[in-house]
């Protein structure tokens, strides 16, 4: 393999790995979202369930929202690291 190729093939790693802790944020999210809308429907009223519900998507949104960010800073990271080692003369990348 070429330095190219090694570089390419790290560079998809780290996509590879970004794209996995993407998922796992959404799972996580998802999951207690899911937790918290059953704690709303003990004991309260039908407006702290409602409530209770949409302060539970907002948090999962915005945990999700955190997740695609990381996400794509960690693809640009890559590539930039990639195109770094595909060309050494330019230091400032």
């Amino acid at each position: 393999m070429t330095n190219e190729n090694v570089s390419n093939v790290k560079s998809d790693a780290k996509k590879g790995i970004a794209d996995i802790e993407k998922a796992e944020a959404y799972v996580k999210a998802d999951a207690n979202a899911g937790v918290e809308k059953i704690k709303a429907n003990f004991g309260k009223s039908d407006v702290e369930k409602k409530v209770a519900y949409v302060k539970a998507d907002i948090k999962a949104g915005a945990k999700k929202a955190i997740a695609d960010v990381e996400n794509k800073m960690a693809h640009v990271k890559a590539d930039a690291e990639n195109a770094k080692s595909a060309n050494p003369t330019h230091k400032n990348l």
